[in-house]
């Protein structure tokens, strides 16, 4: 079966004509994300979704501003300031299960990337420091759930405005900014400002995403759906939509959405994978050959390729044949933690302790919960007690 695509977070041109006329569905002008509702089709919320909760401060957030960051101000910069709270008294810990408000990860202390900077942005607004969101590339990471295969993308945040060129400092000075990766990692990295009202749409289209993957399909409509009202311009938000529609069987509307969704970003591929789904599973051939030879084009190979392929080997006790499979899984997705597990189990039955045990490390460090953090850890420990 084949797996829908979502993205979590994280152009306006069509198609040629002759594909973009091949649509049985008339497609919403770019901008007017009406006509993509099908509101009687789904359960109506038991609480509406709220965008302002998303940057709230509450109150143990301003006495922690009032009583940690405040006084610090008096004798050093503001941003600086607020980095030595969030590396030292107000460290998160990664967690990518569920994307948190501001006063949720405040709370939780945990949260994944976009929950950092959606906290990080609350406290810098409270303290009069400007900010900028960055959409960060080369982080994508892939990971699959409950018939789903999710694309997480990076994103953080700089306290002041970007420098020229995408740089922020010269010389030797710390990059004002806040990520889960090192600041030196992704001061020369490829990104792009993003505008709040888009953080707000991958807030709430991460939710969807979630409460989707966990079995709540109503709930992860009005999600969706708040999503594209934050920024009609969000392409991921229509994609999630699509596949909303899609675990429903309304193929119609799903079709509608996807097609929004590659106006928005040609080259969006998981749009582009699941449409070409969907017109196969309709008979329209065609159709979906056109869209899978333009993914081929995008994207030479899908993201779990060489680590199922890896897996079978590993069946079939081929294990030298695994660990080539898994470096070149790791040259696609260089953060994928099972990856590094599975590298780590075949360099064990090669004999390659060493490197077992660096894979292991990796694996760990990697993970994207604290649950498969621990699993890893206790492995490791394992390993490290066999010498």
């Amino acid at each position: 079966m084949k797996a829908f695509i979502l993205l979590l977070q994280v152009g306006a041109i069509l198609f040629a004509a002759s594909f973009a006329g091949c649509a049985h569905v008339p497609t919403a002008r770019t901008g007017d994300v009406t006509p993509l509702f099908r509101d009687t089709l789904f359960k109506p919320p038991a609480e509406p979704v709220d965008s302002r909760a998303i940057f709230a401060v509450d109150a143990p957030m301003r006495r922690f501003l009032a009583d940690e960051i405040v006084p610090q101000t008096r004798h050093k910069d503001p941003r600086q300031a607020l980095l030595d709270a969030l590396n030292g008294k107000l460290l998160i810990d990664y967690d990518s299960e569920m994307t948190r408000t501001a006063s949720q990860t405040f709370a939780a202390r945990e949260g994944n990337c976009l929950s950092l900077v959606i906290m990080a942005a609350a406290m810098a607004e409270q303290l009069g420091i400007r900010v900028t969101y960055q959409e960060v590339y080369d982080f994508d990471t892939w990971s699959r759930d409950a018939g789903f295969a999710i694309l997480s993308q990076h994103v953080n945040l700089v306290l002041g405005q970007r420098g020229p060129r995408d740089r922020f400092f010269t010389s030797d000075a710390t990059p004002m900014i806040v990520d889960f990766l090192p600041p030196r990692q992704v001061a020369d990295a490829v990104s792009r400002p993003v505008p709040e009202q888009t953080v707000v749409a991958m807030y709430l289209n991460n939710r969807a995403a979630e409460v989707m993957v966990g079995g709540d399909v109503d709930r992860a409509y009005w999600f969706a759906r708040a999503a594209l009202e934050a920024d009609p311009g969000f392409a991921n938000a229509a994609n999630t939509l699509g596949v909303i529609y899609l675990t429903r069987n309304h193929l119609v509307p799903a079709e509608r959405a996807m097609r929004y969704a590659l106006q928005r970003e040609p080259d969006n591929i998981s749009a582009m994978s699941n449409l070409s789904g969907l017109l196969a599973k309709e008979g329209r051939t065609a159709e979906a050959q056109v869209l899978a030879r333009r993914l081929a084009q995008v994207q030479r190979h899908p993201p779990f390729y060489f680590y199922d392929r890896g897996v079978k080997a590993m069946q079939a006790g081929q294990f030298a044949e695994a660990a080539r499979l898994f470096e070149k899984s790791l040259s696609q997705r260089p953060y994928d933690a099972p990856s590094h597990f599975e590298l780590a189990v075949a360099a064990s039955h090669l004999g390659d302790m060493r490197r077992a045990r660096e894979q292991l490390e990796l694996a760990e460090q990697n993970s994207t919960t604290p649950e498969s953090r621990a699993i890893y850890a206790a492995k490791l420990r394992h390993l490290k007690s066999l010498n």
